[in-house]
């Protein structure tokens, strides 16, 4: 019994830096568009069986722009609900995101950018959450006709509410076929490794494999205006280790307006 609740402890430690995130969403360093407002929304929905996981769900709502040609900003509201039945449905953070391209489209054998954000509690009491800093490279590669994103990101959490004193590191990865603009199939990594220099093995990290489908479609397509795009994202993920969900739905909806 002891073993059984110390290893659900670890789980849920392990899935709140993953949850803070809300979104299971791969980061481009293209996603810099100056002279343009972005309004966007993030979710994700646990589907599971056991109750230490069954119903957890978590979204965003963010609004954007890029403040140069290679720096795009963001300020982001989060939203989640803890597993379990009864659960309530919380603003839980306030958040900062910044996107820093570091070299032009095409120039490296590779595009590269760096990613930071820090995210503020609005959970007090029993729900209270640690503020938190997140930052990492973000890597992008086209090859032919597929594009190929990976996020490596660290996590520390901040002030006294904290549950590690460590780094946590989560890796995504996006492998997407760009065959159609307004729909193109993807395949996508999420994990969760841990405390830097105390990680568990595989079976007891977070990692989430699955299908995804990407498009865009431009708003005079939509009937909506002549410019500026809406784009979007959905899929499933599939727990590929014993502590992740069996399976999330995870989506993206994303409005560009130009100003």
């Amino acid at each position: 019994m002891i073993r059984t609740n110390r290893g659900l402890a670890a789980a849920l430690v392990m899935l709140a830096p993953v949850a803070a995130h809300a979104d299971y969403h791969v980061v481009s360093p293209y996603e810099i568009d100056l002279g343009e407002l972005e309004i966007e929304h993030n979710g994700s929905a646990v589907f599971d069986r056991r109750p230490e996981q069954r119903g957890a769900t978590s979204y965003t709502t963010e609004f954007g722009t890029g403040l140069t040609s290679w720096w795009h900003s963001e300020i982001e509201l989060g939203f989640d609900r803890a597993p379990g039945d009864g659960q309530p449905t919380l603003l839980t953070q306030a958040v900062w995101e910044n996107m820093i391209q570091l070299t032009e489209p095409g120039a490296q054998f590779a595009d590269f950018g760096f990613y930071f954000e820090y995210g503020q509690s609005l959970t007090r009491g029993a729900a209270a959450s640690s503020n938190q800093i997140t930052f990492g490279p973000v890597i992008a590669k086209d090859i032919g006709r597929t594009t190929h994103t990976i996020n490596l990101f660290f996590t520390r959490q901040l002030g006294p509410d904290q549950t590690s004193q460590g780094l946590d590191f989560s890796y995504a990865w996006q492998s997407r076929w760009n065959v159609w603009a307004p729909l193109s199939p993807a395949i996508e990594i999420y994990g969760d490794a841990g405390t830097v220099g105390q990680m568990p093995r595989l079976s007891q990290q977070q990692l989430l494999i699955g299908p995804v489908g990407v498009g865009a479609l431009r708003l005079d397509q939509l009937g909506l205006g002549h410019a500026g795009k809406f784009k979007y994202e959905i899929g499933w993920l599939f727990g590929a280790t014993p502590s992740s969900p069996r399976g999330a739905l995870r989506w993206r909806l994303e409005l560009e307006i130009p100003f």
